[in-house]
């Protein structure tokens, strides 16, 4: 063997090494990785028929990247809890847990939820910490009208509640500690507004275990006696509402509904809520990643790392 047969056969080895190197770290960061299950429920009540609501799952690359793809359109409403179920068994026990989370006014749009999941996922979801194996995001139409907005979101959760009634149904089957929480933003919060509301006529037939509550587009006084949000702690025993006070974008809703809002000015009268209710203050948070949510102020929630 001459000595440039010699050299080459060493690289050859080295290189096979370092390929061999690369995909042991490779495959071990993703498999300390969890890989969550991401189904969508999409409502648009602009449409009619079979077109109100549609089905789909949402995958990720190995980077992270979201793609979302539709059931076919025969796919209907007992096909698709077929799935939940089945999704929900094919994980360990304890992450038999289901998350819903309710995007806000104008973030249906494909551009603004693809980088909204890519950070969930790669800050939460994917986390071998996440309790959450399931996630179920709720994804509902709207126009540029804010007051027509808020009657397509309350119109939007009246549609989608059975439906979410037989989500947790399927979620309670999937296990005896099996776990519902919701993560909702903005005006999101009218969708559950009008979920809620069904909870109050069905006679509480479920329960949520935790309820994060962002930037919520309600009155001030939302979860007093009377009001839309009354009796939530019948709901959840442990809902967290975060207020930020130069939320600039409920700034612009207080101004146009001339009343306080929920996650700008927080509870008024602490006194007159349940116990259940921790408001957390973030207006220091301060270092959102991207220029608009640092100009908003309104979704802290995922452009925060704090």
């Amino acid at each position: 063997m001459n000595m440039r047969s010699y050299y080459m056969n060493r690289i050859m080895k080295f290189t096979k090494a370092l390929y061999f190197c690369i995909m042991l770290i490779i495959s071990s960061t993703v498999s300390a990785q969890f890989q969550s299950h991401n189904l969508f429920v999409e409502v648009d009540v602009s449409k009619t028929g079979d077109e109100i609501v549609k089905y789909g799952r949402i995958v990720y690359n190995e980077k992270n990247s979201p793609r979302r793809k539709y059931f076919k359109k025969d796919v209907n409403k007992a096909m698709f809890l077929d799935t939940l179920s089945s999704d929900l068994n094919e994980l360990p026990l304890e992450k038999r847990n289901t998350l819903f989370y309710i995007h806000g006014m104008w973030a249906s749009g494909w551009s603004f939820l693809k980088g909204n999941h890519r950070k969930m996922q790669t800050e939460m979801w994917s986390n071998k910490s996440n309790p959450n194996g399931m996630v179920v995001t709720v994804i509902w139409h709207c126009k540029l009208n804010y007051f027509e907005n808020k009657e397509m979101a309350l119109k939007s959760g009246k549609i989608l509640a059975p439906l979410i009634r037989q989500i947790h149904d399927v979620c309670a089957l999937a296990s005896d500690n099996s776990k519902t929480n919701y993560l909702i933003h903005s005006m999101g919060h009218r969708v559950f507004e009008a979920i809620w509301q069904d909870q109050l006529t069905e006679n509480m037939k479920y329960h949520a275990d935790n309820i994060v509550m962002a930037g919520a587009d309600l009155e001030s006084n939302a979860f007093e006696d009377g009001e839309v949000l009354r009796n939530i702690d019948y709901f959840s025993k442990d809902i967290v509402l975060y207020v930020h006070n130069n939320d600039r974008v409920l700034g612009v809703s207080k101004v146009i509904n001339d009343k306080n809002r929920l996650g700008l000015d927080g509870i008024q009268n602490l006194d007159k809520v349940s116990n259940a209710i921790l408001q957390v203050d973030v207006s220091v948070i301060i270092d959102n990643e991207d220029a608009p949510s640092r100009l908003s102020n309104h979704i802290y929630f995922y452009t925060s790392p704090t």
